[in-house]
């Protein structure tokens, strides 16, 4: 026991030595460099340039995104607009009443977009059904992402009828489709409307694809 006492009390008195020799060699060396670096260690110029290059990347992210979203939920109010304005001439058997209703229905769908968006990248799917209650129209994707289930039957007079646009928006800020995920081939915009046509004299089935 005492002999353990001892080692530990010359261990002590060892590393105090060894402690106080490190601390005068450092001060010496710093007495030496001081003349050199001092000034540059104290000089805090350029301090803000070096804080704005780690703030300014994610800070310019977040706007830009923030930008980009805005533009599309402008896109796709534009896009609600459009498939209303479409759907309204099909309520009221403007569509039905034209050789082609199919072409007819696409004009006026492009037309209320206003050139906002790419016209033949809109996907639209417009079904009758027999009563409200019997809507169904669930959105089917292939393995490409890209929506299979489209077609054009606007109905006859007093048919309730969905009409449905979709279009898919691309992401160009990195980063923002973790935040908002995309899933296949980017943000898919929809606006679906949903009525019953007026009981106009025109009594046309259609048919086509979108």
């Amino acid at each position: 026991m005492f002999e353990l006492a001892m080692v530990v009390q010359v261990g002590l008195t060892c590393l105090t030595r060894v402690a106080c020799s490190l601390r005068a060699c450092t001060s010496s060396v710093w007495a030496c460099l001081r003349p050199t670096f001092g000034p540059l260690l104290r000089d805090e110029r350029g301090n803000a340039l070096l804080e704005f290059a780690f703030v300014a990347p994610p800070f310019l992210l977040l706007l830009v995104g923030t930008l980009e979203v805005s533009v599309m939920f402008f896109t796709s109010a534009v896009i609600e607009g459009a498939t209303k304005e479409a759907a309204r001439q099909i309520r009221t058997g403007n569509i039905q009443a034209t050789a082609d209703p199919l072409a007819a229905f696409q004009a006026e769908l492009c037309d209320s977009l206003f050139g906002v968006i790419d016209c033949t990248k809109v996907a639209f799917n417009v079904q009758t059904f027999s009563s409200f209650s019997a809507v169904s129209m669930p959105i089917e994707l292939d393995e490409d992402g890209e929506i299979v289930n489209t077609g054009f039957s606007p109905g006859g007079s007093s048919a309730v009828t969905v009409v449905r646009a979709m279009y898919r928006w691309q992401f160009m800020t990195p980063l923002i489709d973790k935040v908002m995920p995309a899933g296949l081939g980017g943000h898919l915009l929809i606006s679906t409307v949903a009525f019953q046509n007026e009981p106009y004299n025109v009594n046309i089935g259609g048919g086509g694809g979108g």
